[in-house]
């Protein structure tokens, strides 16, 4: 399956234009499977059209595919936050909040999809926050035992989204993925910036996946038409869900690690 993870900018391109209809056609194009998207919304504007409220269901019926959809914030009446579009049925979702005080609200979110031949995966989209004290808050909580530690996930997981982390130097959070997660990028050796659009500098946008995924190919869109939709440019994985007889590295890893 094909997996594109994009930070979409509410729809606003660096033209100046609103168009979630640009976006679902560059989803088409893409070929994926399943879209793990951030900053779905349009909570920083006013006077958006009625329609296009939420984007997250008018990306899921323009597609036709089946959407989960994370709000972290509601203003003016508009949700803003993350939103996992699938052709897969999704057959549980939940958002967790990883919110810090006097920061912006951010959160991640869960879908579980049924994939063909009786697979699943636990796919978890992201929004890291912009300091790396806030992030470093988030890290603790994403690898608790209530999120990507839960005893209760049995399928090949992936982590994707919009990780915020500017500086190409090793990390806490950067050592604490690693520990845990592969980077799909990585594996196939093609680490490309994905951001500013314009210009790619920075590699905020990435997918890790545990021990129950194989990655095949993995790149990022640049070309004119994703350079003028977003700031940010979409990320692609190629992968196969492995059978689920496996012992996940997340929940066997000491939880001490993601408080240090």
């Amino acid at each position: 399956m094909r997996l594109v993870t994009w930070n979409i900018h509410g729809g606003l391109g660096r033209d100046g234009r609103r168009d979630l209809g640009r976006v679902a056609a560059l989803l088409q194009d893409m070929k994926c499977e399943v879209a793990a998207l951030q900053e779905v919304g349009d909570a920083h504007r006013s006077g958006v059209e009625t329609e296009l409220a939420d984007q997250a269901s008018w990306l899921g019926r323009r597609l036709g595919w089946f959407v989960a959809y994370g709000p972290n914030l509601v203003l003016r009446g508009q949700p803003y936050g993350n939103a996992i579009l699938s052709r897969f049925p999704i057959v549980h979702a939940h958002n967790y909040d990883l919110s810090v005080p006097s920061r912006e609200p951010r959160g991640c979110l869960r879908a579980d999809l049924s994939l063909p031949g009786g697979q699943s995966l636990h796919l978890f989209d992201l929004h890291l926050g912009l300091s790396g004290g806030e992030r470093r808050r988030q890290a603790a909580m994403l690898f608790s035992a209530d999120l990507l530690r839960d005893t209760a996930l049995a399928a090949p997981l992936v982590l994707c989204g919009d990780f915020n982390m500017w500086s190409p130097l090793p990390g806490p959070i950067l050592r604490l993925l690693r520990t845990a997660l592969r980077d799909a990028a990585v594996v196939c050796g093609t680490r490309r910036a994905t951001y500013p659009s314009a210009l790619p500098l920075l590699r905020l946008d990435r997918a890790y996946v545990d021990a129950g995924v194989e990655v095949l190919r993995c790149g990022v869109v640049n070309d004119p038409r994703t350079r003028a939709a977003s700031d940010h440019l979409p990320l692609w994985v190629d992968l196969v869900p492995r059978a689920t007889t496996f012992t996940s590295t997340l929940t066997t890893t000491s939880t001490t690690t993601a408080a240090k």
